[in-house]
């Protein structure tokens, strides 16, 4: 009887051994799982504008669970999600000015048309006047662009 009061207390004392180490794991595996969240690095605006596609995706796979399907993006997608994350600001390009391209190239094929006619009608300094329009136009629409 007396041993099998030991080997009853032996078997009961690794179990609650067991049973401690669990919970000291399982205290480890929440402290080492609240680092992970704060080692995320932080990239800056131009840090993230600089990198190349094939560092971009080194650094989307760093945010594991945050950033899904980085192998099928493509550069922009790989810089808005990476700024998303970063909690950097969204800016889309926009265009420098308000033209209506559409009616400036109208007014070059009109003037095109009135060339033609100019180089008809033999009159230089019409056919001069023309091409000095058209050709402003065109570079309206090229500093424009």
């Amino acid at each position: 009887m007396a041993e099998e009061e030991k080997t009853e207390d032996n078997e009961e004392a690794p179990k609650e051994e067991a049973a401690g180490t669990a919970e000291a794991s399982g205290d480890l595996a929440k402290e080492q799982a609240a680092p992970v969240d704060e080692e995320l690095p932080k990239f800056t605006v131009n840090e993230i504008e600089k990198m190349n596609v094939p560092k971009l995706k080194e650094a989307a796979l760093q945010y594991m669970g945050k950033i899904t399907s980085v192998h099928g993006m493509d550069k922009a997608e790989l810089i808005r999600s990476l700024k998303e994350i970063n909690g950097i600001p969204l800016i889309e390009a926009r265009r420098a000015s308000k033209i209506d391209r559409k009616a400036i190239k109208d007014k070059i094929k009109s003037l095109h048309k009135e060339r033609d006619l100019a180089i008809d009608e033999k009159d230089r300094v019409k056919l001069k006047r023309v091409r000095n329009r058209a050709k402003a136009l065109r570079r309206k629409l090229v500093r424009n662009a």
